[in-house]
């Protein structure tokens, strides 16, 4: 098998989500403290989301796409190691990468949202 397409441990794998999840929670308590002084949600749709049921739909739907990238992996890592394909395996490190992009670009919308946050208190 390709190395690239390895598939990690559930140690690795639970590591990353966890860190999904914090970078989640990051989005929204950095997002809550800028509109708490005014600051404006640029993101339309998770705009309507706050108008609608506020930072704890928001954070409540963002923990529902942890839970169900956490599902996907573990699935697929269980398809992938009781049928080591090629296909297989690499779907598997195709969602376990886009947990760890994801996890980046939240990274840094929380840092763009600290920004914002000192531009305006």
């Amino acid at each position: 098998m390709h190395a690239r397409f390895r598939v990690p441990s559930y140690r690795v794998l639970a590591t990353w989500v966890l860190l999904l999840a914090g970078a989640q929670l990051a989005d929204v308590v950095t997002t809550g403290a800028d509109l708490a002084l005014g600051g404006v949600e640029a993101n339309r749709i998770v705009a309507d989301l706050i108008s609608v049921g506020g930072l704890g739909l928001v954070f409540g739907l963002k923990l529902l796409l942890v839970a169900a990238m956490a599902t996907a992996c573990v699935v697929l890592k269980r398809y992938a190691d009781s049928h080591p394909t090629l296909q297989a395996r690499a779907a598997h490190a195709f969602v376990w990468r886009v947990i760890q992009v994801s996890v980046l670009g939240l990274i840094l919308v929380a840092v763009h949202n600290t920004a914002v946050l000192a531009q305006i208190a």
